[in-house]
Protein backbone atom coordinates (compact mmCIF):
# COMPACT_ATOMS: atom_id res chain seq x y z
CA UNK A 1 0.00 0.00 0.00
CA UNK A 2 1.32 3.59 -1.31
CA UNK A 3 1.61 6.03 1.47
CA UNK A 4 -0.68 9.25 0.93
CA UNK A 5 1.26 12.33 0.26
CA UNK A 6 0.55 15.22 2.25
CA UNK A 7 -0.24 18.29 -0.30
CA UNK A 8 0.16 20.85 2.30
CA UNK A 9 4.12 20.02 2.29
CA UNK A 10 5.59 22.82 0.00
CA UNK A 11 8.05 21.12 -3.22
CA UNK A 12 10.96 22.62 -1.65
CA UNK A 13 10.50 20.89 1.41
CA UNK A 14 9.35 17.90 -0.19
CA UNK A 15 12.93 17.90 -2.12
CA UNK A 16 14.44 18.15 1.28
CA UNK A 17 13.16 15.41 2.70
CA UNK A 18 13.76 13.35 -0.07
CA UNK A 19 17.62 14.89 -0.34
CA UNK A 20 18.08 13.67 3.40
CA UNK A 21 16.64 9.91 2.95
CA UNK A 22 19.14 9.97 -0.43
CA UNK A 23 22.20 11.21 0.75
CA UNK A 24 21.52 8.99 4.55
CA UNK A 25 21.79 6.20 2.12
CA UNK A 26 24.55 7.00 -0.04
CA UNK A 27 26.44 7.97 2.98
CA UNK A 28 25.98 4.78 4.86
CA UNK A 29 26.68 2.61 1.08
CA UNK A 30 29.87 5.03 0.86
CA UNK A 31 30.89 5.26 4.62
CA UNK A 32 34.05 3.23 4.45
CA UNK A 33 35.70 6.58 2.05
CA UNK A 34 37.29 8.96 3.64
CA UNK A 35 35.83 11.67 1.78
CA UNK A 36 33.14 13.13 4.30
CA UNK A 37 30.35 14.16 2.45
CA UNK A 38 32.04 14.99 -1.34
CA UNK A 39 30.31 12.31 -3.35
CA UNK A 40 28.80 14.80 -5.57
CA UNK A 41 31.86 16.55 -6.54
CA UNK A 42 33.78 13.03 -7.46
CA UNK A 43 30.73 12.43 -9.40
CA UNK A 44 30.54 15.47 -11.17
CA UNK A 45 34.26 15.05 -12.00
CA UNK A 46 34.06 11.43 -13.04
CA UNK A 47 31.74 13.22 -16.02
CA UNK A 48 34.04 16.17 -16.32
CA UNK A 49 37.32 15.56 -15.21
CA UNK A 50 39.98 18.31 -15.93
CA UNK A 51 36.84 21.35 -15.76
CA UNK A 52 37.76 23.97 -13.76
CA UNK A 53 36.22 25.51 -10.42
CA UNK A 54 33.69 27.97 -11.31
CA UNK A 55 32.89 24.91 -13.69
CA UNK A 56 32.08 23.03 -10.58
CA UNK A 57 30.21 25.51 -8.98
CA UNK A 58 28.06 26.04 -11.10
CA UNK A 59 26.49 22.86 -11.52
CA UNK A 60 26.31 21.80 -8.24
CA UNK A 61 25.02 25.30 -7.32
CA UNK A 62 28.15 25.74 -4.62
CA UNK A 63 29.65 28.88 -3.36
CA UNK A 64 32.81 29.54 -4.47
CA UNK A 65 34.13 30.18 -0.92
CA UNK A 66 33.30 26.45 0.37
CA UNK A 67 34.40 25.06 -2.77
CA UNK A 68 38.18 26.35 -2.63
CA UNK A 69 38.01 24.92 1.36
CA UNK A 70 36.30 21.16 -0.50
CA UNK A 71 38.82 21.39 -3.07
CA UNK A 72 41.40 21.98 -0.50
CA UNK A 73 40.25 19.19 1.69
CA UNK A 74 40.24 16.35 -1.45
CA UNK A 75 43.52 17.33 -2.50
CA UNK A 76 44.92 16.90 0.91
CA UNK A 77 42.69 13.40 1.07
CA UNK A 78 44.89 12.45 -2.48
CA UNK A 79 41.22 12.31 -4.60
CA UNK A 80 42.08 15.59 -6.98
CA UNK A 81 44.77 17.87 -7.98
CA UNK A 82 44.30 21.55 -8.88
CA UNK A 83 46.49 23.02 -11.72
CA UNK A 84 46.63 26.31 -12.66
CA UNK A 85 45.73 27.21 -16.33
CA UNK A 86 48.60 28.82 -17.60
CA UNK A 87 46.20 31.22 -19.84
CA UNK A 88 44.39 32.48 -16.74
CA UNK A 89 45.97 32.51 -13.53
CA UNK A 90 42.88 33.25 -11.77
CA UNK A 91 41.28 29.58 -13.05
CA UNK A 92 42.22 26.26 -11.42
CA UNK A 93 41.64 22.99 -13.11
CA UNK A 94 40.71 20.43 -10.84
CA UNK A 95 41.31 16.56 -12.08
CA UNK A 96 40.92 13.09 -9.91
CA UNK A 97 44.30 11.46 -8.77
CA UNK A 98 44.44 7.61 -9.56
CA UNK A 99 43.19 6.91 -5.57
CA UNK A 100 40.59 9.63 -7.29
CA UNK A 101 39.78 8.00 -10.05
CA UNK A 102 39.43 4.22 -7.95
CA UNK A 103 37.08 5.29 -5.49
CA UNK A 104 34.91 7.43 -7.94
CA UNK A 105 34.25 4.25 -9.95
CA UNK A 106 32.73 3.37 -6.33
CA UNK A 107 31.12 6.61 -5.57
CA UNK A 108 29.52 6.26 -9.44
CA UNK A 109 28.33 2.60 -8.76
CA UNK A 110 26.64 4.00 -5.73
CA UNK A 111 24.55 6.39 -7.20
CA UNK A 112 23.46 4.37 -10.12
CA UNK A 113 22.43 1.25 -7.56
CA UNK A 114 20.26 3.58 -5.19
CA UNK A 115 19.33 5.55 -8.29
CA UNK A 116 18.32 2.36 -9.56
CA UNK A 117 16.72 1.33 -5.82
CA UNK A 118 14.53 4.29 -5.84
CA UNK A 119 13.12 4.28 -9.58
CA UNK A 120 12.56 0.65 -9.60
CA UNK A 121 8.64 1.02 -9.20
CA UNK A 122 8.26 4.13 -11.57
CA UNK A 123 8.22 3.64 -15.23
CA UNK A 124 10.66 4.59 -17.17
CA UNK A 125 8.13 7.36 -18.85
CA UNK A 126 7.17 8.77 -15.12
CA UNK A 127 11.29 8.37 -14.30
CA UNK A 128 11.86 10.66 -17.29
CA UNK A 129 8.99 12.74 -16.98
CA UNK A 130 10.26 13.21 -13.36
CA UNK A 131 13.68 14.29 -14.36
CA UNK A 132 12.55 17.03 -16.61
CA UNK A 133 9.98 18.82 -14.20
CA UNK A 134 13.05 18.78 -12.08
CA UNK A 135 15.18 20.42 -14.28
CA UNK A 136 12.27 22.98 -14.96
CA UNK A 137 11.42 23.43 -11.49
CA UNK A 138 15.50 24.32 -10.92
CA UNK A 139 15.96 26.61 -14.21
CA UNK A 140 12.43 28.45 -13.48
CA UNK A 141 13.87 29.22 -9.63
CA UNK A 142 16.95 30.27 -11.40
CA UNK A 143 15.98 33.57 -12.74
CA UNK A 144 13.55 34.84 -9.65
CA UNK A 145 14.69 37.02 -7.08
CA UNK A 146 16.83 35.07 -4.24
CA UNK A 147 19.43 35.62 -1.31
CA UNK A 148 22.72 33.76 -2.26
CA UNK A 149 22.63 30.74 0.79
CA UNK A 150 25.54 29.33 2.08
CA UNK A 151 25.25 25.62 2.75
CA UNK A 152 27.91 24.08 5.11
CA UNK A 153 29.59 21.09 3.80
CA UNK A 154 31.52 20.31 7.35
CA UNK A 155 31.53 16.73 8.18
CA UNK A 156 27.91 15.34 7.59
CA UNK A 157 26.58 14.18 11.81
CA UNK A 158 25.04 10.65 12.32
CA UNK A 159 22.51 11.28 14.76
CA UNK A 160 23.59 10.69 18.50
CA UNK A 161 27.21 11.18 17.16
CA UNK A 162 28.92 14.39 19.49
CA UNK A 163 29.35 17.48 17.02
CA UNK A 164 33.40 16.84 14.94
CA UNK A 165 35.27 20.06 14.79
CA UNK A 166 36.73 19.89 11.37
CA UNK A 167 39.04 22.56 9.72
CA UNK A 168 37.00 23.17 7.07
Amino acid sequence: MKKQIDKNIPVGTQALILSKFYYGVISKSLEDLDIERYFSILYFLSENNGCNQQCICNHLAIDKTAMVKVIDYLIKADYVKRAVNPDDRRQHFITLTKKGQKRTEEIVKSFNALDEEIFKSISKKDKSTFISVLSSLTDNLKVLPSNDLFFNYKKTLKKGKQKINSEL
